[in-house]
Formats: C-alpha cells, sequence, structure tokens
C-alpha cells in the first residue's frame, strides 16, 4: 500500500516538473554528483537508472524514475555526501533552492514527499549502521 502511494506521488511530481525545458541528459557511466562537490542543485531522476555509492562505494543504491539525487543539494546547500554515476542514460530536472522554495510554498505534498524519502534513506543507513554495529559487536566477542 505505502508503495504504491510513493509511486504515485513519485508520478505527480515527474508531471509537475516533467515539462520542463532545463532537463540535463547524463550519459550511462557519467558522475551526476560527487562526494564533496558543492551540493547547489537536487535533481529528479525523470528517466533513466542512477547509482548512489555510499561510504565510497561501499554500498550501492540503485534509483529510477521519480527519485531524487544530491536531494539535500536544494535545501541546505551542503557538499554531496556521495557520488551519483548514470547506470543507463539519465533525464534530469535539476532544482535549484528558488524552485525548491516554490515547490514548498505552492505544493506542499512535495515538502511531505521529500521528508519521506529523507526517512526512507535514514532508515536505510540505519539499518547498515546497526549491521556494522552486529559485526563489531560478534568480532569484538570472538577476540575475547
Amino acid at each position: 500500500m505505502a508503495g504504491e502511494r510513493m509511486k504515485k506521488e513519485r508520478d505527480f511530481f515527474l508531471n509537475l516538473l516533467g515539462d520542463n525545458n532545463d532537463a540535463m541528459l547524463k550519459k550511462a557511466g557519467e558522475t551526476i554528483v560527487n562526494v564533496g562537490q558543492p551540493g547547489d542543485l537536487t535533481y529528479l531522476l525523470k528517466s533513466g537508472t542512477a547509482r548512489i555509492e555510499l561510504f565510497g562505494g561501499r554500498h550501492v543504491v540503485e534509483v529510477g524514475p521519480g527519485d531524487f539525487i544530491g536531494l539535500m543539494g536544494s535545501i541546505d546547500g551542503r557538499d554531496y555526501e556521495d557520488t551519483t554515476v548514470a547506470v543507463t542514460d539519465c533525464e534530469l530536472i535539476p532544482i535549484d533552492h528558488k524552485r525548491a522554495e516554490y515547490l514548498f510554498r505552492e505544493h506542499p505534498t512535495f515538502g511531505f514527499h521529500i521528508m519521506k524519502v529523507i526517512i526512507d534513506r535514514f532508515y536505510y543507513v540505519m539499518g547498515l549502521l546497526k549491521d556494522y554495529c552486529a559485526e563489531a559487536d560478534a568480532l569484538a566477542g570472538k577476540e575475547k
């Protein structure tokens, strides 16, 4: 049920932003955002598949149409914390700070959708942390 709702929301934002003439293309293998690069944009992935490489590539998440890349870029402008590479040719819609403010103000569901995406990613990273802690505990127990 929740998956269907997220799909509808993604479709809504693809329709809301999908007709923009400022879409950019990245070929398969090209970097979309790079860790340490100034995070001035968030991208809505209109088409294609991309790979988010977390923790120096130790963990990888694939995203598709309707997903966001460089999520915090247009919100707080911090440097990107991950590298994202196009797996297939990708069409991306850039969202700068001004556009993000407009979307938050004029389309409140955009804010809720962004919060859901952030929460999903938070729980994903928390799962990785739990696995890491369990492995560290197991190793510590073996050493005693």
